[in-house]
């Protein structure tokens, strides 16, 4: 298992169980405590965790955990998992997309390995380096502007005279919530406003949400209900009377929701 992997792994357990000591967490991978040592100093150094005596858990500050970008990637896996796939299956070969530096994007990448010639646009730096593993993409866009710790995402006004040069088919983008009323919200005003920059240069606007978000509205909207073309969430919605209320709305509205099997 390699690093990478490893640490996610780390990462999954602890969000499991909430805290674990590093023994138990050497028995669980199958590695020597020097090694879960090691892991536990750079996802510290990280942001990802917090060590205490004997032990490990994940930060407490609700604020901490969904700014970081390693916390959020092995959290609600199964319903990431589901829509990364369906969203994949949109994309054709030698498309043009733009792809946010969200988690719930990223589980698209590894259902795209047999795309041909597809370029994407990213702000994602995690994003951009699974990408760049897979041989089939023809491009892979980076968009400058401040890198923000912990989280892989760029973002900031420097880059807008490059969106302005760009345009592509699809923007897949996420967020911290979404409701008809407001649409897409999140809390960074500063990587908003250049999702809201890419979501003028796209032709189709596909949101991926999974059902713990639905109905949830963050601290700014940066793209209207009326401007999402298609909504891609879990079928969790679908047991919550309040959720299903949501997809209801988005449905009359207009918007093509998909609803992924978990």
């Amino acid at each position: 298992m390699v690093n990478t992997d490893r640490r996610k792994k780390i990462l999954d357990i602890i969000a499991k169980h909430g805290k674990i000591s590093t023994v138990e967490l050497g028995k669980r991978l199958g590695v020597t405590g020097a090694t879960v040592r090691s892991d536990i100093r750079d996802l510290e150094r990280a942001g990802a965790v917090v060590r205490f005596h004997g032990g490990v858990m994940l930060p407490q500050a609700p604020s901490q955990s969904d700014f970081n970008y390693m916390v959020r990637s092995v959290s609600e896996v199964n319903l990431k998992t589901a829509i990364g796939k369906v969203a994949a299956d949109l994309v054709s070969d030698g498309d043009t997309i733009f792809m946010d530096a969200s988690s719930t994007t990223s589980y698209m990448i590894q259902f795209m390995k047999k795309k041909d010639g597809v370029t994407v646009i990213t702000n994602g730096l995690h994003t951009a380096m699974e990408l760049q593993s897979v041989n089939s993409f023809k491009s892979v866009f980076v968009l400058g502007g401040t890198l923000r710790p912990h989280s892989g995402a760029i973002e900031g006004m420097a880059s807008r005279e490059m969106i302005k040069r760009l345009s592509g088919k699809y923007y897949f983008v996420s967020g911290n919530g979404f409701s008809c009323e407001t649409g897409l919200s999140g809390n960074n005003f500063y990587e908003i406003e250049l999702k809201r920059l890419c979501a003028e240069r796209a032709k189709f606007i596909i949101a991926l949400v999974d059902s713990t978000k639905i109905g949830r509205d963050s601290a700014s909207s940066f793209i209207a209900t009326s401007k999402i073309n298609t909504l891609i969430t879990d079928s969790n919605v679908l047991s919550d009377p309040s959720k299903s209320e949501v997809i209801a709305k988005c449905r009359k509205a207009g918007i093509n929701v998909i609803i992924a099997e978990v």
